[in-house]
């Protein structure tokens, strides 16, 4: 690689292709209903990136890249890592100054951040990172990032590799199409439904295919050799009608499409960069109208601040809104912080990534940051300010990845068992073999998502003259056997159900997932008879196929089936929630305990984690149980 500077001309439009990207984001990151598909904001962002990132540096004639290897990577690093970096430092201090409990999340959320592999981080550290609870972490936007480094890192070797060994661009172009249909192949043939889906996520070879996507678009659609001269009239007519084709289709997903559906998986997200490629192939040519539209100034300007934007609207959604109001926002609330997102990206622009971007690390540092004590006085008040306030973030920000601060309260699941089994007078053998099963696990690591070992706590069935304050409900003589299944709610509320319903059987796990529950049905066939009621509390964790949801009522079809929503401060409460009442309105022996209703204006009812249920938000639950069940 050799020469001296960047080739590329700026494109207006696709500032505007970036605005609209990230304010989807943003939109789907704060939960609005329009907006289930608003993560799709980052494909548009991936595709992009492989587009401009090739066209810079991909050669006008020959095979020789235009720009050096170093002054490649450290445009990069300019571009990207001091903005990155200041978020990552400032968040970490108000975490610790103000949100002390997310301090055993963001030491290794932040390290890996810094490092850029926090995707990775995620994988292989956090397997539950959708079910955690509390405070998501605020810097878990970071992910994406992290995948384009990895990209800037290795994607100039392989291009330089690529024209040496193929010569010619257009089989390249062939060859890298063809790695990006592995990428999507791989991402679906390790999906599993109603599963965590983190691993294809979060993976770099699961989502590479977007950047190459976008590399092949480069070689295929150069933007150097754009020119409006080389169109006819019907040729421009049907690029601009082509155009506004691909825009609906990119808002029309943005509004339909939720990451809950297969498809997505299985080539539906190779779909949808497609035709962000052919939306950003049309923006980028000189005779695009809606590429002029696009350039709006105050879209441009969005676009020209989306990196700021889009590293500080995560932290700030985070770090400033109350637990329970996560899932069900405050529009009051959205409206500050976003004019703290777009104050604070600006701030970002101007006097950080511009700076650096321009001048360099080294000039920056001495112009900004070191300071002489003889010309102290001569300072303006915002550079004292600054010169004081850095290396006092940054002393806070060491002090705290050392672990010299603790956090101010421990995760309420470390304090529950990870497994609770209540067994009736009557327990089936299966049940019997189960928990000795169980029992046995303690010593064996455990695949439990929550711990590393599986704590199984059993109360067993009390003598009746032992339990004269037991309450009898109206309906228990009518129900041969109960049977609850759940996740950690359960574990919460089993003690009440077993004290009224001294022959409930209660099977609860930490994490369990509907998914889980249909494999665990078979073991509970008794239950599948008249006169037996089946109650099912799940979906705390995440969402569940239509299939897993049947297989599972299926299972305990000629019971009668109690269906326990959830209120849990997480994208996907609405659409479980929706889901269980589907269910309950098809068949005549579900009924719905509307949880959600009982709940959602009484955070009192919950741990500071916000789904975990201290003793009111008990007493009010397993109230709405027995209740249904006397009926």
């Amino acid at each position: 690689m050799s020469g001296k500077s960047l080739n590329h001309r700026y494109i207006p439009g696709l500032d505007g292709i970036r605005a609209l990207a990230v304010l989807a984001v943003i939109a789907y990151h704060f939960n609005f209903s329009w907006a289930r598909g608003g993560f799709l904001g980052v494909d548009i962002f991936f595709v992009l990136s492989g587009y401009l990132i090739t066209s810079t540096i991909l050669p006008l004639k020959g095979n020789q890249l235009t720009v050096s290897l170093k002054k490649f990577w450290v445009g990069r690093f300019r571009r990207l890592l001091p903005a990155a970096y200041v978020m990552i430092i400032t968040s970490f201090v108000w975490a610790m100054l103000f949100h002390k409990e997310l301090l055993h999340t963001l030491r290794g959320d932040a390290l890996s951040s810094i490092f850029y592999s926090s995707n990775w981080w995620f994988i292989f550290h956090k397997l539950s990172y959708f079910d955690s609870f509390g405070s998501p972490s605020p810097l878990k936007n970071l992910w994406s990032l992290a995948i384009e480094e990895q990209f800037y890192l290795i994607w100039p070797l392989l291009l330089m590799i690529g024209l040496f060994v193929v010569k010619k661009q257009n089989k390249l172009a062939n060859i890298i199409f063809c790695g990006a249909l592995c990428s999507a192949f791989v991402m679906a043939l390790l999906y599993q439904p109603g599963a965590d889906p983190s691993r294809v996520y979060y993976g770099t070879d699961t989502r590479c295919f977007e950047l190459l996507i976008g590399c092949w678009l480069a070689l295929v659609w150069p933007m150097k050799r754009l020119s409006s001269q080389k169109l006819s009239a019907n040729h421009v007519k049907k690029l601009n009608i082509m155009s506004f084709i691909a825009l609906t289709i990119f808002l029309v997903s943005i509004v339909y499409v939720d990451e809950y559906q297969s498809f997505l998986y299985r080539g539906g997200m190779f779909l949808f960069c497609l035709n962000a490629a052919v939306l950003i192939a049309c923006i980028s040519h000189p005779v695009s109208i809606l590429g002029k539209i696009l350039a709006w100034k105050p879209l441009c300007w969005i676009g020209s601040r989306s990196y700021g934007i889009y590293l500080w609207h995560y932290p700030v959604m985070v770090l400033g809104t109350p637990i329970h109001e996560i899932g069900n926002p405050s529009y009051w609330r959205i409206f500050l912080q976003l004019l703290l997102i777009l104050m604070i990206a600006e701030l970002s622009y101007r006097f950080i990534e511009m700076p650096i971007r321009k001048e360099g690390f080294r000039v920056y540092c001495q112009k900004y940051l070191i300071c002489n004590k003889n010309k102290w006085g001569s300072l303006t008040f915002p550079r004292k300010i600054s010169t004081v306030m850095v290396p006092l973030f940054l002393f806070v920000f060491f002090t705290g990845m050392t672990g010299v601060v603790g956090e101010s309260q421990q995760n309420p699941s470390k304090t529950l068992p990870t497994t609770i089994k209540i067994n009736g007078e009557e327990p089936t053998a299966n049940l019997n073999k189960q928990d000795k099963q169980a029992e046995a696990s303690t010593d064996k690591p455990s695949q439990s998502k929550d711990e590393g070992v599986e704590d199984v706590q059993k109360i067993e069935t009390p003598k009746q003259e032992e339990n004269n304050t037991i309450i009898e409900p109206e309906k228990d003589e009518f129900y041969r056997g109960i049977l609850a299944i759940g996740d950690s709610l359960m574990i919460d509320i089993a003690p009440s159900l077993h004290n009224m319903y001294p022959t409930i059987t209660i099977d609860g796990k930490i994490g369990r997932q509907v998914s889980q529950a249909v494999k665990l049905a078979p073991n509970y066939a008794s239950f599948n008879q008249p006169n037996h009621a089946v109650i099912l509390q799940l979906g705390t964790n995440g969402y569940f196929t239509t299939d897993q949801m049947d297989a599972l009522l299926e299972a305990f079809s000629n019971a009668d089936i109690y269906l326990v929503n959830t209120r849990v401060p997480r994208s996907w409460e609405a659409k479980v929630n929706e889901a269980l009442l589907q269910k309950a309105q098809e068949h005549e022996r579900i009924t719905l305990i509307d949880w959600h209703a009982a709940a959602i204006n009484h955070p009192e009812y919950f741990a500071p984690d916000g789904v975990h249920l201290e003793k009111k938000g008990i007493e009010v639950l397993t109230k709405l149980i027995q209740q249904a069940l006397n009926k």
